[in-house]
């Protein structure tokens, strides 16, 4: 008989899929045999997957070469489109990238990851090629960015340890973090203070700020943060003027979030 502690069993043949599917992601499109050799599967067998793919609608082929298809971003905006957070969120992330001009992101956590959930370009927004990159896949270095910092600092103990003890803490820029006993400080302090800050610690020459979303339990559910280069946010901005805009939007979606569960 299996204990709670042991993994849960998985079907093969689901796994399969979804390594076929993450390998077309990640490379962007790909043909048989080059799938094949990325998901450790004979070339017959690949084959068979993606002609399921493709008679379902979720892989197209272009000559020898399999893509995934649209149906995904239909996926995608159907659980978007689905989540109080986002409905509650997204004209406050607006106007917060309108009054400033810069990147503002509404971020979630799952599984341990860090996931966009929306995003708006003010006038003098950069970056934006990356952070349009960033939504393809979860980004697991939470360590690095203003909301990673947040997201980790609100989670309860058990869920803090689970997701540092997969950290890697390979640095990105001269100010990542790289070791726990600093990011576990660092943590308190976001705790203390209530928003989060990345100085150039994932992006070189980028500063953000974030601030967590919680519900009336005080339980995590996205957080709020905006972003820009570090010659339009000056010392003092960036650590009091910036932070109280974004505790503000946060603050914000947290009303707009209870007054629509008041009027349900």
């Amino acid at each position: 008989m299996a204990s709670q502690s042991d993994p849960p069993r998985t079907v093969k043949s689901a796994e399969t899929t979804l390594e076929i599917i993450e390998t077309l992601r990640r490379l962007d499109g790909a043909g048989v045999s080059e799938i094949a050799e990325h998901v450790n599967r004979s070339v017959g067998t690949v084959h068979t997957y993606l002609a399921t793919l493709r008679q379902r609608g979720y892989v197209v082929q272009e000559g020898n070469s399999y893509r995934l298809s649209f149906h995904f971003v239909a996926l995608g905006e159907h659980v978007r489109n689905r989540s109080d957070l986002y409905r509650a969120g997204k004209e406050e992330i607006d106007r917060l990238a309108t009054e400033t001009g810069e990147c503002a992101h509404l971020i979630v956590e799952q599984n341990g990851y860090e996931v966009s959930l929306y995003e708006a370009f003010g006038e003098h927004a950069v970056g934006m090629k990356f952070y349009v990159q960033n939504r393809e896949a979860p980004r697991e270095h939470l360590q690095c960015t203003a909301s990673g910092k947040v997201i980790l600092a609100h989670l309860p103990d058990r869920r803090i340890r689970e997701i540092i003890d997969r950290l890697d803490f390979v640095p990105r820029t001269p100010n990542t973090i790289t070791d726990e006993e600093t990011l576990l400080e660092t943590l308190e302090r976001v705790r203390e203070r209530g928003f989060a800050l990345n100085d150039e610690e994932e992006i070189q020459g980028m500063r953000a700020v974030a601030a967590p979303i919680t519900d009336r339990d005080n339980t995590l559910l996205g957080a709020v943060s905006l972003s820009a280069p570090v010659r339009r946010i000056r010392e003092d901005v960036f650590r009091k003027e910036i932070p109280e805009r974004v505790v503000q939007a946060a603050n914000v979606i947290e009303v707009n979030l209870q007054t629509a569960d008041l009027a349900i």
